[in-house]
């Protein structure tokens, strides 16, 4: 546009801002992607982190494994402030308060017992 526009007046290019603009557009664009990718690597480090994991018991040892693969059967080994994945069932040990809010969108309190 600054070539164009310069143009209109009989006058020459002004290639200085037509250059000067176009860097400028190049280092924006430059910032721009490594920011992204940057963001872009945060955001998968975080989802990695924040990805739910348990114990569980395979071949008679306690594995910490994704909660993804579990199956049907599964025996898991939970202690306090755990997050239990859903579907679980109490074997043995004390009833067990859960808050359900992250599954339910509520803040319900269920009381659990075998």
């Amino acid at each position: 546009m600054a070539i164009v526009l310069a143009n209109g007046g009989g006058e020459g290019p002004d290639w200085q801002d037509f250059i000067g603009i176009i860097c400028l557009l190049i280092i924006n664009s430059t910032i721009s992607f490594i920011e992204e990718n940057n963001a872009g690597n945060a955001v998968a480090a975080l989802m990695a982190r924040l990805a739910p994991k348990t114990k569980v018991l395979r071949d008679g040892q306690l594995q910490e494994t994704d909660a993804a693969i579990l199956v049907p059967g599964d025996i898991i080994s939970i202690k306090l402030r755990d997050i239990i994945p859903t579907d679980a069932r109490l074997l043995e040990g004390d009833p067990l308060k859960i808050d359900q809010a992250s599954s339910l969108l509520d803040s319900d309190k269920s009381q659990l017992n075998n």
